[in-house]
């Protein structure tokens, strides 16, 4: 089914022209349980993964046993994404998969999942795994429940974390004033897009954080992966129309949480990626309230 963001209740840029020009599209991937294939996009999903190809294991010292005989945990897949659904994803020459991975163990420092991409080219694959190797150590909110796709492009604009303070300041005042009168919140409802999504602005929670490659080029967001679609504020204006029957006092728990997981507490991990660097490396940050 595909799923409509209600348009914006105001028309930000017109309202402060120092927006103008800062209009970014995101993809909202919209996450909703169901029962993916390999050749379908997906949260939680099995992987179109080849059958002779090696399944990536983390081994973090951390899994080690007392003896030091084992120490590797299988990563479970996170987002399955074709380029025919999310062309907007910087794809290396020749690939038109995005595969992202974590291990389903808390790490420190950071206290969430290690995280990995690959990317391929789907039309190689001859032979799939036909099953995914089950990690003998997990968290349970580390393991996604299996859901498709239904991407949706939306205009964003900066959040209310990376403005400059006049700016900040002066939509504050808006905010809190007459002129608007059903208390449209910019952080909540105008700016950025909260959810699982594909590129546009980053939804922060908490300060922002500039992330470099190993090779000092700035590196850009890739995609979110959030624990809710949305929190209680922000539904007011991101919940799709097909679906706002469904919300009431309480919220429908598929709707708020899609694929089941957990980061800290409702938090989201950021992925960037390097568009210098051909093999496109990734860094996560991940933020909570």
């Amino acid at each position: 089914m595909q799923l409509t963001t209600p348009p914006a209740p105001v028309d930000v840029a017109a309202l402060f022209p120092e927006l103008a020009g800062q209009g970014r599209t995101t993809v909202r991937l919209h996450p909703r349980r169901g029962a993916p294939a390999v050749t379908d996009s997906s949260m939680g999903g099995p992987l179109l993964w080849p059958a002779d190809e090696a399944w990536p294991y983390c081994e973090a010292s951390q899994h080690a046993d007392p003896s030091g005989l084992w120490g590797g945990v299988a990563m479970v897949p996170v987002l399955q994404i074709y380029a025919r659904d999310a062309p907007e994803l910087p794809f290396p020459a020749g690939a038109d998969l995005c595969q992202v991975l974590w291990c389903p163990v808390t790490h420190q420092p950071d206290h969430v999942p290690v995280l990995q991409a690959v990317w391929r080219d789907s039309r190689l694959v001859a032979k799939v795994l036909t099953k995914a190797p089950e990690p003998m150590e997990s968290e349970e909110e580390y393991l996604p429940s299996p859901c498709v796709l239904s991407p949706e492009r939306v205009r964003e604009y900066p959040s209310a974390w990376v403005l400059p303070a006049k700016l900040d300041k002066k939509i504050v005042e808006w905010s809190m004033s007459s002129q608007n009168p059903e208390k449209w919140s910019y952080q909540y409802h105008l700016s950025t897009a909260p959810g699982t999504k594909v590129g546009g602005w980053v939804d922060w929670i908490q300060d922002p954080i500039s992330m470099e490659c190993d090779r000092g080029h700035e590196m850009s967001h890739l995609l979110t992966i959030a624990s809710w679609e949305h929190d209680g504020e922000p539904c007011k204006r991101w919940t799709p129309l097909e679906e706002q029957h469904r919300l009431g006092p309480y919220q429908v728990s598929e709707l708020l949480e899609p694929a089941n997981i957990m980061i800290g507490d409702a938090g989201s991990m950021y992925v960037f990626t390097c568009l210098e660097c051909p093999d496109r490396p990734v860094e996560t940050v991940s933020q909570c309230s």
